[in-house]
C-alpha cells in the first residue's frame, strides 16, 4: 500500500513539475520581471518554447512514434528534440522582432542552447530533462523574488522532481545528477548575463 501511494505521488509530481509547465512558468516570470509589455513576449515564448513542443510530442505519441509524453526511450528522443528545436528557433526569431527586453530573449536563447546540449548528451546518456528544468527554474525564479522562502521552495521542487524520476525508475542517479548539473549551469549563466533580471 505504501509503495502504491509513493508511486502515485511520484507520478503526480512528475506530471505537475514536468518540463513544459516549468518552462512556461519560467518564461512568464522573466517577462513579468523585466518587460512592461510582458503579455506579448511571454505569449510568444510560451507558445513556441513550451506549448508547441508539448503538442508535437503528444502528436508523436498518438501516431506511435513515441511511447509517452516524457519519451522514456532514448532512441525516440532525437525526433522529438529536433522538432522541438525547430519550434524554439522560430519562437526566438519572432522574439528578435518583438519589442521586448534582452532578458526575455536571453531566457529563450539559454533554453535553446540547453536543448542543444541535451541533444548532444542524449547520444550517450538519457539525461533527465525533468531534472534540467527543475534545477534551472529552482535557481532562476527565486533569484527574482524577495525572501529566503522562495529559495526553499525552489530547492524543494527540484528535490521532489529528482525523487519522482528515481522512484518511477525513469532515470538512473547519474542521469538525474547530470540533468541537475546542466540545469544549474544554465540557470547560473542566465543570472550572470541578464542585464535587468533580477532587478
Amino acid at each position: 500500500m505504501r509503495r502504491r501511494a509513493r508511486l502515485r505521488l511520484a507520478q503526480v509530481l512528475t506530471e505537475l513539475l514536468s518540463p513544459s509547465p516549468l518552462i512556461a512558468v519560467l518564461l512568464v516570470h522573466v517577462a513579468v520581471a523585466t518587460d512592461p509589455t510582458w503579455w506579448w513576449s511571454s505569449s510568444i515564448s510560451v507558445a513556441f518554447l513550451a506549448v508547441l513542443p508539448w503538442t508535437i510530442t503528444l502528436m508523436l505519441v498518438r501516431r506511435g512514434a513515441a511511447t509517452d509524453l516524457h519519451v522514456r526511450h532514448r532512441d525516440q528522443r532525437h525526433l522529438v528534440y529536433a522538432l522541438a528545436l525547430g519550434s524554439m528557433l522560430l519562437g526566438m526569431a519572432l522574439l528578435l522582432f518583438l519589442p521586448t527586453t534582452s532578458d526575455v530573449r536571453l531566457a529563450a536563447a539559454v533554453g535553446i542552447l540547453t536543448l542543444l546540449i541535451v541533444m548532444a548528451v542524449n547520444t550517450r546518456l538519457k539525461i533527465s530533462v525533468h531534472a534540467v528544468l527543475a534545477a534551472l527554474a529552482g535557481l532562476v525564479i527565486p533569484a527574482g523574488l524577495p525572501g529566503a522562502g522562495w529559495w526553499v521552495l525552489g530547492a524543494a521542487g527540484w528535490l521532489l522532481v529528482c525523487w519522482s524520476r528515481l522512484t518511477l525508475r525513469r532515470h538512473s542517479a547519474l542521469e538525474v545528477i547530470s540533468g541537475s548539473l546542466l540545469g544549474g549551469v544554465a540557470g547560473w549563466a542566465f543570472l550572470a548575463m541578464a542585464p535587468q533580471y533580477p532587478g
